[in-house]
């Protein structure tokens, strides 16, 4: 498939190191459209994307910020090294450096961090595969989880509309649905293939990155062969239960799938439909449109549309969806620079 070329619509410098991570607030204490970065410069950046800057900074970070989350009032959480922090985003000051709450309750470095969608709980993933569910109003650990990643847990979703819900996914080839209410895996999926191909000998599916669409009914991870498994719930009704469904994404990329996010739900030809950008390391972007019509009929699912990023960009670590823009979608892409540990935040538009 042609490739589309893409060229930032808007690039937004300032951090000093590879950006880590990306998370986007709609709405948020600050205003509207708030994007937050986080970087191997031990700072995190907010910015306008409505004037396209930097509205506050944090700093005085020990180590890189790896993931970044937004509260549901006020809060912004960082995970850096092995510690998660909250900061209080009504602070006046452009530049924060005090956090307002510390979490330490991992022994290893946190990767991944996300919150529930009804702000009460924070969920890490760390490198000694373990995942864990802290309750923000009681500020200690909601339940032990009794099983853990078998090696470095990469990434950790809360699943929206399943209140105990959340996924994680590491560098064991597994993912793991959790009932974090009663501390145990629901289930566990393999993404080694039943006959390893002759990449994946050489790439192996390690789980890279976890996301969940909108609506619930999609789960959909980036793994290390250059593939992304999705898994889907179907049908469903007063007698029977929903049934999952999966199918294993191809041939669109050429590089570990490092970073995916759901784009907003769309209609087309009257069926609906959830769609999926994907990126890999070398910035090659694929979207794909999830029809549980046809994943059911063929496991097998062909990409929408694939493009290319600008060699501005020469190692994607991460992609965020950041609304829309008309009919364009409008995506946040962070990196590593063209030039040595340079950090690169860009916006691009995708029809």
């Amino acid at each position: 498939m042609e490739r589309t070329p893409l060229s930032p619509s808007a690039r937004l410098n300032g951090h000093n190191g590879a950006v880590l991570c990306a998370k986007y607030a709609e709405n948020s204490i600050l205003g509207p459209d708030i994007l937050a970065s986080g970087s191997e410069d031990q700072t995190c950046r907010l910015w306008d994307l409505r004037q396209m800057r930097a509205i506050k900074g944090i700093q005085k970070l020990n180590d890189a910020v790896s993931s970044v989350a937004f509260g549901q009032n006020a809060e912004l959480y960082l995970a850096v090294g092995t510690k998660v922090y909250t900061y209080d985003l009504r602070n006046d000051g452009m530049i924060i450096s005090e956090p307002v709450q510390e979490y330490a309750f991992s022994q290893d470095e946190i990767n991944s961090i996300d919150i529930h969608s009804n702000g009460k709980y924070l969920a890490t993933a760390d490198d000694q595969g373990e995942v864990k569910v802290i309750d923000l109003e009681r500020h200690k650990p909601y339940k032990k989880l009794v099983k853990k990643h078998d090696n470095i847990c990469m990434a950790v979703r809360f699943r929206a509309k399943k209140p105990w819900e959340v996924w994680s996914g590491g560098l064991d080839c597994r993912l793991f649905q959790w009932d974090f209410s009663r501390g145990v895996p629901v289930n566990g999926y393999d993404t080694n293939a039943n006959e390893a191909s002759s990449a994946q000998m050489f790439n192996p599916p390690f789980v890279y990155s976890i996301d969940t669409s909108p609506t619930g009914n999609w789960v959909a991870a980036g793994l290390g062969d250059c593939s992304i498994q999705v898994l889907g719930e179907v049908g469903g009704s007063k007698k029977k239960k929903k049934q999952t469904c999966h199918a294993r994404l191809m041939d669109a990329h050429t590089n570990l799938v490092n970073c995916l996010c759901f784009l907003p739900q769309g209609q087309e030809d009257g069926s609906s439909f959830e769609q999926l950008l994907s990126g890999s390391a070398n910035g090659i972007l694929a979207r794909w449109e999830l029809n549980e019509e046809q994943i059911q009929a063929s496991d097998m699912l062909a990409a929408k549309s694939t493009y290319q990023l600008d060699n501005s960009v020469a190692r994607l670590n991460w992609i965020e969806s950041c609304g829309t823009e008309g009919n364009a979608y409008r995506i946040a892409a962070a990196g590593v620079g063209n030039q040595t540990n340079q950090g690169t935040l860009n916006i691009y538009s995708i029809i």
